[in-house]
């Protein structure tokens, strides 16, 4: 722009807008640009961009008649810039913590988690044990499900039901497994909740 800092400070203070969005047409890219080279993300450089030029405009009557407008441009840019990216970067450390946590708590219990013979063989008796305590037309229609892998609708039409009924005995029977079969939950979801 061919003008002096001081008449453009002069343009802003007086609230003279379409000075202003002049200004702004001007500057936006080399902002925009500037804060891209250091963030690496053409949103987050034209989101601070942004923010900078209503910083400009709701401070405006408090600029000093001498401001640079070039310099105090790209150092708000700059500010906001750098507080952008600590934000990033404690972010970042917070989801890699997470993550890392995570984890730990996952390699932990699968390390604990016991898949030995014994195990399967013991909850496959505690499965029995459990579909002992169904009626015999829920137990069927469980067995017909997890066992023989039919869809429901194929349960429904070979038994004469209705495939809500077919859905009803899978419900009763999954919510009887899961309350007697707790410890065994992660090996009891794989082998018969997942479908």
């Amino acid at each position: 722009m061919k003008i002096s800092s001081q008449e453009i400070v002069q343009q802003i203070k007086s609230g003279d807008k379409p000075f202003f969005e002049k200004l702004y047409g001007y500057f936006y890219h080399k902002l925009s640009y500037f804060a891209n080279q250091y963030l690496h993300d053409v949103d987050e450089a034209n989101s601070i961009t942004q923010e900078v030029f209503t910083e400009l405009w709701e401070r405006r009557e408090s600029l000093v008649d001498n401001t640079n407008i070039h310099a105090w441009l790209f150092t708000v840019t700059k500010n906001k810039s750098l507080k952008r990216i600590q934000k990033l970067k404690t972010k970042k450390n917070f989801d890699d913590y997470m993550r890392n946590r995570q984890l730990e708590i996952s390699h932990k219990a699968l390390s604990d988690f016991d898949t030995s013979e014994l195990v399967f063989e013991e909850l496959q008796q505690k499965v029995r044990d459990a579909l002992d305590q169904l009626s015999p037309s829920v137990r069927v229609v469980f067995e017909k499900s997890r066992f023989e892998d039919k869809r429901n609708k194929e349960i429904a039409d070979e038994l004469g039901v209705s495939i809500k009924t077919v859905e009803a005995h899978i419900s009763k029977s999954l919510k009887l497994l899961r309350k007697e079969l707790k410890e065994y939950l992660p090996l009891l979801y794989i082998l018969f909740f997942l479908k």
